[in-house]
């Protein structure tokens, strides 16, 4: 049985009451969709969308080249040619969306994984989503960035739905402005990322298992397990939860409901045996995790650099001014707030648990604000730490979007941001 509390937030009665914002549903086609959904959704898309005319004409894309269209610029590697092909800057706007990881993203979405053994480090479930949609838009770059965009604003509603299952509908209202504009998630949704669709499908599988609807959300977890790694995650809360139950039949539930999972990961070893001779290649074909991971930073980085290195550990790439202390922040926010999960859910404070332990064990430490702003179970207890008082929430989101104006404009830049 899941654990949950109710909240309210009666200080921000101001905002919904006088004016019925939040109340009643929309009509869509055939459906009725609860109003506050749909407010919550548009207020984000109109943000992500506004930031992005800005960026447009402060960086003049219009009529000149942009940091990843530039030859002398970006480092000649196999996933960056993508970026500097000719035809790819015929749509000059689909470059407010693109750099660092995209490239892999937008390359495995055009050439498969076959130009470069680093590219079985990213899963095959972006590139998939996308290369659909190319059907319908022709360019690998424009169904990539399009496809972020969609996801990365449908995830909204389906966390709002979620935590009102832990607190009430006002305060899960500003819950998900709060989640959807803090920095990170802001740009790491909007851009070509993962971020999106991982969110999309985590959430959708959550609140199905919520739902009781148990096929769906055995199928829902495995596509989740298909956008990152930590995506097969979703399935270990939901198991333990029926293992932990005295209904009849709920330990076998638990098992089907993970099979599908499993399924999916052996279809992915099995792929990666095939394709490069190691089933591992995911863990081993890429130079983050073994330069900057938590045990490679603590056993040689930091013994090295001293205290310096506490600043930063990478020399030699060019960091936002904005990371340093993001990561550090991050580390310790995230543990006092999977500690309060724990006292409404401890089902989800293991999810949690073992996502904070596989990014410290295999992740890129210097990602870890990015890493970490996909948790979904951390944004409930933090709403409930800021929602009491209105101003703080108002100077919260304030806060969040100049700052993330400043990622994106640093990520599209070259400047390395997470």
């Amino acid at each position: 049985m899941l654990r949950c509390e109710t909240k309210t937030a009666p200080s921000w009665d101001w905002l919904v009451e006088s004016s019925g914002l939040l109340e009643g549903d929309i009509g869509v086609f055939y459906f009725k969709i609860p109003k506050r959904y749909v407010v919550s959704l548009a207020i984000v898309t109109v943000v992500k969308l506004v930031l992005a005319a800005v960026l447009y004409f402060l960086l003049g894309l219009g009529s000149f080249d942009s940091f990843w269209m530039d030859t002398t610029r970006v480092e000649p590697l196999a996933q960056n040619n993508i970026l500097l092909e000719v035809g790819s800057q015929a749509t000059r706007w689909a470059y407010l969306f693109l750099g660092w990881d995209s490239a892999w993203y937008a390359s495995i979405t055009a050439h498969g994984y076959s130009f470069s053994n680093q590219s079985y480090a990213f899963l095959p479930g972006l590139p998939i989503l996308a290369r659909g949609l190319q059907i319908f838009l022709g360019s690998p770059i424009v169904a990539l960035v399009v496809c972020c965009f969609i996801f990365g604003v449908l995830w909204i509603p389906i966390y709002q739905s979620v935590a009102e299952h832990y607190m009430g509908h006002r305060a899960a209202f500003v819950s998900s402005l709060i989640f959807a504009l803090s920095p990170f998630t802001l740009l790491f949704t909007t851009v070509a990322y993962t971020e999106g669709p991982f969110l999309f499908f985590t959430l959708v599988a959550w609140k199905l298992y919520l739902d009781r609807r148990y096929l769906s959300t055995s199928l829902v977890s495995a596509a989740a397990s298909l956008m990152r790694i930590p995506g097969f995650l979703i399935v270990l809360p939901i198991m333990v939860d029926l293992s932990t139950s005295r209904k009849r039949g709920s330990r076998l539930r638990a098992v089907l409901i993970g099979l599908p999972t499993v399924v999916v990961l052996i279809c992915w070893i099995i792929f990666m045996g095939l394709s490069v001779g190691d089933p591992f290649a995911i863990l081993h074909t890429t130079e983050w995790s073994e330069m900057y991971s938590l045990p490679t930073y603590l056993m040689y980085i930091l013994p090295e650099g001293g205290f310096g290195a506490l600043s930063f550990p990478i020399a030699s790439l060019e960091i936002h001014l904005l990371l340093p202390v993001s990561i550090w922040c991050a580390i310790l926010l995230s543990l006092i707030l999977i500690w309060r999960v724990s006292k409404f859910d401890r089902s989800l404070s293991l999810y949690c648990v073992a996502y904070v332990m596989g990014l410290f064990a295999f992740g890129a430490l210097v990602s870890f604000p990015r890493f970490m702003t996909a948790l979904f179970p951390l944004w409930l207890p933090f709403t409930g730490a800021i929602i009491s008082r209105k101003w703080s929430v108002i100077l919260f989101i304030v806060a969040s979007v100049a700052s993330g104006l400043l990622l994106w404009a640093g990520f599209l830049s070259g400047v390395f941001v997470a």
